[in-house]
């Protein structure tokens, strides 16, 4: 399907034919400039069409492409460029300033391309390498197994590491999107999600142009942008987390009412009901949740466009995903018994890139431990109640911070909730409750505490209040609770 479009950025209009022309003369571009197979490319790019044509040329020349967090500081940057040993980077010009020092500690790095009007002395054109040099002609002799992507983690610990991905891997999660969401050539999807994000290269990017779709590439989310893209480009798949449902179903209704748009996918952290049913009667769009994690490709379970869904449910697993619950000396659990998921799918990652001790630690006998505690119900429908490194050890008891999230959500005047625990010399741990209060509205830390303390347990209750603007959050939404950690001491009430 040469003459479908692939992308659309704008006003432009790319088909699938101008696509793969662009790919095949980056990868000569990069061949020329030194890159060979097995080495590694740091992309840093916003949702551009250069970060498509990016990530397929790495795989073209049999490099490993490894997209970065655009939200990442010169710190992580750095590790990340140590730790994977990428020589070469390509780049917008406007983070510069943030890699310019990553670069001056990793000089190894020395191939580097920068989409953008000022580019370095040191370094190549993006947008010049492509349109000066030759397609790429030759064969690169590639495995299944070879490893085609390596994406970085550094949300839930302060060690970085890196989930490689082979690229069988890739095609295995590539088909379990496009199966379950069925998506086709006639489909448009929104890449408002970032595409360095594993989501965006699984389900935006791989499944679509594997059906050979269309993505429609917004470099931002700004919900009534958003809203316009969703009309004027007919879109029919959305993926996105909870906080832009809940943005764009705050937007008046759409006039006449939106009707190209026939499934939507919600990532990240739980959807609330009123988000989900007021999304749904605004656009007149199934929404459908789902869970994962970047080294399970990402997409583990989701809830079914032919089947019921289950309120508070992550849904079912993907055709060819296998979970078990197990207790903590790996017994498995029955029906609605909460203990650890461990997953098993075709889209895992091999292991952590030059992580072995880590890698045998969550990875066994094929069977990947997640880090979450959840059950399953009878109908096998997944519940994830928690991170299991966020459960509480106080005092001899385990508290579940989403209990007491739960309650401090109710009252009247608190917007976000997020509780962690902190380190504490004689229970162990003690309760920290990180509050979010709605504009305009007040609320003490002693009344937080007391209406927590009416309804749960006092040994659950926080000892200690710290009122924020903000609560640190990921690219989908999920909160950085290590963030919340750091402050140990927390603000007592």
């Amino acid at each position: 399907m040469p003459d479908n479009t692939a992308l659309v950025f704008g006003t432009h209009r790319i088909t699938y034919a101008q696509m793969h022309t662009a790919i095949r003369r980056l990868a000569r571009g990069l061949h020329d400039a030194g890159v060979q197979k097995g080495d590694r490319i740091a992309i840093m790019l916003p949702n551009v069409p250069h970060f498509c044509i990016s990530y397929y040329a790495a795989f073209e020349l049999g490099a490993v492409a490894i997209p970065v967090n655009l939200m990442s500081k010169e710190q992580e940057i750095t590790a990340l460029l140590q730790q994977s040993g990428a020589r070469c980077i390509i780049y917008w010009s406007g983070f510069h300033g943030v890699i310019a020092p990553a670069l001056r500690q990793n000089p190894s790095c020395e191939s580097r391309m920068v989409l953008g009007e000022k580019i370095p002395l040191d370094s190549k054109s993006l947008t010049r390498l492509i349109a000066d040099s030759p397609v790429w002609e030759e064969a690169c002799s590639l495995e299944p197994e070879d490893v085609a992507v390596i994406n970085y983690i550094t949300s839930g610990s302060d060690e970085i590491l890196g989930a490689e991905f082979s690229h069988s891997a890739l095609v295995a999660s590539a088909l379990m999107c496009h199966e379950m969401y069925r998506i086709t050539a006639e489909d448009r999807v929104l890449a408002v999600l970032p595409l360095f994000h594993p989501l965006g290269q699984t389900l935006i990017m791989n499944a679509t142009f594997f059906a050979g779709g269309s993505v429609i590439l917004q470099a931002r989310f700004n919900p009534a942008e958003t809203a316009d893209l969703l009309r004027q480009e007919g879109v029919t798949f959305l993926a996105a987390v909870p906080g832009m449902f809940k943005a764009l179903s705050q937007l008046p209704p759409p006039q006449p009412v939106l009707s190209s748009l026939r499934c939507c996918l919600s990532y990240g952290v739980q959807l609330p009901e009123e988000v989900l049913q007021g999304f749904e009667e605004k656009y007149d769009a199934l929404v459908l949740e789902a869970y994962g994690f970047t080294e399970a490709g990402p997409l583990v379970t989701s809830n079914r466009i032919n089947q019921d869904r289950k309120q508070g449910s992550a849904g079912l697993p993907l055709v060819g995903v296998e979970l078990q619950i197990l207790d903590e000396e790996g017994h498995l659990l029955r029906p609605n018994q909460s203990g650890e998921i461990w997953v098993k799918s075709p889209g895992l990652m091999q292991d952590y890139h030059n992580k072995p001790d880590k890698t045998l630690q969550r990875l066994r006998d094929d069977w990947f431990f997640s880090g979450d505690v959840g059950f399953l119900d009878e109908d096998h429908y997944l519940y994830v109640q928690e991170r299991k490194e966020d459960i509480i050890q106080k005092g001899g008891f385990q508290i579940f911070s989403f209990e007491v999230e739960e309650v401090l959500l109710q009252h009247p005047a608190v917007a976000e909730a997020a509780v962690v625990g902190v380190a504490d010399a004689v229970q162990g741990q003690e309760v920290k409750a990180c509050v979010v209060l709605k504009e305009g509205v007040t609320a003490s830390r002693d009344e937080l505490i007391a209406f927590v303390r009416e309804q749960l347990p006092f040994y659950k209750s926080p000892k200690y209040v710290d009122l924020l603007p903000a609560l640190p959050k990921s690219p989908t939404g999920r909160v950085l609770k290590r963030m919340l950690r750091s402050d140990q001491g927390g603000k007592q009430a």
